[in-house]
């Protein structure tokens, strides 16, 4: 891990890409070979809830059931709205940007918006829940929906330089872990931003940007650490894990994690006592749940 600090374009590339030293190459065997282990030890954890409902783990799940008493993570029932909907549309802007599709994030966004609002209108199988949403709202709502999706996208297209990435990066690809041996147990690790990094002889690995909200809370490292864990657990074995940064949009801070046997050993214990948790909690009815931001 690194310290965190204030990133700039620069800084923050270089952070996710900066070339690994001898010692990630040398610990890879014992990474892959502990998470031949992990599977069979989450199953066994994941005992039947009260409630009959699965444990499907994502870093809000985490962040809830690890925040401290004094530092409580505050949830509230899933709705539509500006804030809900600005990674999905930013997203999509970015990988417009990225593929030169678009020039600019306001084009980007415009256009991921009226593409969104055809299908629905048009009764498109392919049309979402988010853009039947976008279509119902007046044009002024769809006006501050394209500005906050705007601002996201751009701090993201901002945040990196792009022309250093190796070939072309995945944007906003998450991946799911689906349990081998227990149908009750997946686990999630999302990341805006998917490249490939190398160590010193050449070897790739991969590495991942993740931006994050709210402020700079005391989970993050085991949230980042239960996405190492599940990037081990996905990986092609042509391409091993190898570096996950967090990046503060708000602020530009920055904080790294080397996907290691400590990330794994930090990522297990996280999901356990998010099960713990979660296994104790009464079922919600009310629909999903998200963490304010």
């Amino acid at each position: 891990m690194v310290v965190p600090g204030t990133y700039g374009s620069q800084l923050l590339t270089r952070a996710l890409m900066e070339p690994f030293d001898a010692s990630a190459a040398n610990e890879l065997a014992s990474i892959i070979d502990a998470a031949r282990r992990i599977p069979r030890i989450l199953a066994d954890l994941a005992v039947p809830r009260a409630s009959g409902e699965s444990f499907r783990i994502t870093d809000h799940q985490v962040r809830v059931a690890l925040a401290p008493q004094d530092h409580p993570t505050r949830a509230t029932p899933f709705a539509w709205s500006a804030r809900t909907t600005r990674r999905a549309l930013g997203l999509a802007g970015v990988r417009a940007l990225v593929s030169g599709a678009a020039r600019s994030p306001v084009e980007a966004v415009r256009a991921v918006i009226d593409d969104a609002v055809r299908a629905a209108d048009q009764g498109e199988a392919s049309a979402s829940a988010m853009d039947c949403w976008l279509a119902g709202l007046p044009p002024a709502g769809r006006v501050a929906v394209h500005a906050d999706a705007v601002t996201w996208a751009t701090r993201l297209w901002c945040a990196l330089d792009w022309s250093a990435l190796e070939g072309v990066p995945a944007i906003g690809r998450d991946h799911w872990w689906d349990s081998p041996h227990s149908s009750l147990l997946a686990l999630r690790s999302r990341a805006e931003v998917r490249s490939i990094a190398r160590d010193a002889t050449g070897k790739p690995f991969s590495v991942h940007l993740v931006v994050l909200g709210g402020s700079r809370r005391p989970t993050i490292r085991s949230e980042l650490s239960v996405a190492a864990m599940v990037e081990v657990l996905a990986a092609p074995a042509s391409l091993p894990p190898g570096r996950i940064v967090g990046w503060w949009a708000d602020s530009g801070r920055a904080i790294a994690l080397e996907i290691d046997q400590a990330a794994l050993a930090a990522g297990m214990a996280a999901v356990t006592r998010t099960m713990a948790s979660l296994g104790t909690r009464p079922a919600h009815h009310g629909g999903p749940i998200r963490a304010a931001a």
